[in-house]
């Protein structure tokens, strides 16, 4: 999770202790690229009130069919632990103390992170049926 504090558009980023924002990014798509494993960043931006917005950068792997079927067995008990547990299991290891930090602030943050997860391993915006 990585910020920069823009004042004239009241936009907050939260950074990774002492890195760049880019350059810490960059650094971890490449430990993991190349690990032959596929990595994806997703920006979420929170609007806190009408004058602040928080932008939250992270650095997710590919979920597995293992994390996904796990996800389906929590959300029976807690949708919300459920997709802690989802995200937890498919961020980086080094940006896991950042999103726990994140989560305990905002924790409707993992609704829409899950979503994005779940569209990586084929959740669809649209599906049609016709009638034949």
């Amino acid at each position: 999770m990585l910020p920069i504090n823009e004042e004239s558009t009241n936009v907050e980023r939260v950074e990774l202790p002492n890195r760049s924002e880019a350059n810490d990014i960059e650094q971890l798509k490449k430990k993991y690229q190349g690990s032959g494993e596929k990595v994806f960043v997703i920006e979420n931006s929170i609007t806190v009130d009408d004058d602040t917005t928080e932008q939250y950068i992270f650095l997710f792997k590919k979920p597995k069919p293992a994390s996904y079927d796990r996800y389906l067995k929590l959300i029976n008990n807690s949708m919300s632990n459920a997709s802690r547990a989802f995200i937890m299991d498919n961020i980086v290891e080094e940006i896991k103390p950042q999103i726990s930090e994140a989560l305990e602030e905002y924790p409707a943050m993992s609704i829409s992170l899950t979503e994005k997860l779940l569209k990586m391993l084929g959740l669809a915006d649209t599906t049609t049926v016709k009638k034949l």
